[in-house]
């Protein structure tokens, strides 16, 4: 295959775009969740969630570390933003910031929890993200050491493969 001027291009242009175009597809997919995950949950305030909770809307609460995930008994109808602008859509999962409050056994919103006969459940954040973002940086620099290491030893291989033409 010839590019401009005639010239050849190199084998290593094409795993080179493929490689590009793998990097930009996952890209595009971290975009889509960031963009999409605003239409599934919201974070509400305390005071809106206690709010809430005193109606009778409240299904379920499940506490992980920080934050609350609360279901809702029927949609909450809240504006979000779309590729088309922003829209209202009823959703039926919020995130609450944890506080104080939730944490004690003898708090009042606890026993209003208990009163209103809300799931509850506290459960222990997962430890593998911490792990994983502790070992990452590690096997990045390891994987980019060997990238390197092959480079240069491919590169060797290829210079003593090229034909020597002698001098007259």
């Amino acid at each position: 295959m010839t590019g401009r001027g005639g010239r050849r291009v190199g084998a290593l242009g094409v795993p080179a775009l493929g490689v590009l175009g793998l990097v930009l597809l996952a890209a595009l997919g971290v975009w889509g969740l960031t963009w999409w995950s605003g239409a599934r949950v919201q974070v509400v305030p305390l005071a809106e969630f206690r709010s809430l909770l005193e109606a009778g809307q409240v299904a379920r609460v499940v506490v992980r570390g920080e934050t609350a995930t609360v279901t809702l008994k029927q949609g909450m109808p809240v504006q979000v933003l779309t590729p088309g602008g922003p829209s209202t859509r009823d959703v039926r999962e919020v995130r609450v910031r944890v506080t104080r409050e939730l944490a004690t056994p003898d708090a009042s919103l606890i026993s209003l929890i208990q009163q209103q006969r809300v799931d509850l459940r506290v459960e222990q954040p997962s430890q593998w993200p911490g792990i994983l973002l502790n070992v990452l940086p590690v096997l990045l620099l390891v994987g980019w050491t060997g990238a390197v290491a092959a480079l240069l030893v491919w590169l060797g291989w290829w210079a003593a493969r090229r034909v020597k033409v002698a001098n007259p």
